[in-house]
């Protein structure tokens, strides 16, 4: 079995955490990905994109679950 891809980030102005997960978040920031449309980026690689891009960190990474978060309260995305 796959394991869950999760993501964490602070939404900066709101006050509050999202919780969701990459492949959701990445459909509603298309911008990022400027291929989306031909060729739907995998939860791994808009992880890696988190991480290269907004300072993500992997801090989970088991069989079962894997999450990226940042927790910085004035991260822009």
């Amino acid at each position: 079995m796959a394991a869950k891809h999760f993501m964490i980030y602070y939404q900066k102005g709101t006050g509050t955490y999202v919780v969701t997960e990459p492949r959701p978040w990445a459909r509603e920031n298309k911008n990022y990905f400027p291929d989306f449309v031909k060729k739907h980026p995998t939860s791994i690689e808009v992880e890696d994109w988190l991480i290269n891009n907004k300072n993500f960190k992997r801090v989970i990474n088991t069989n079962k679950i894997i999450l990226v978060q940042n927790i910085d309260p004035n991260l822009v995305l």
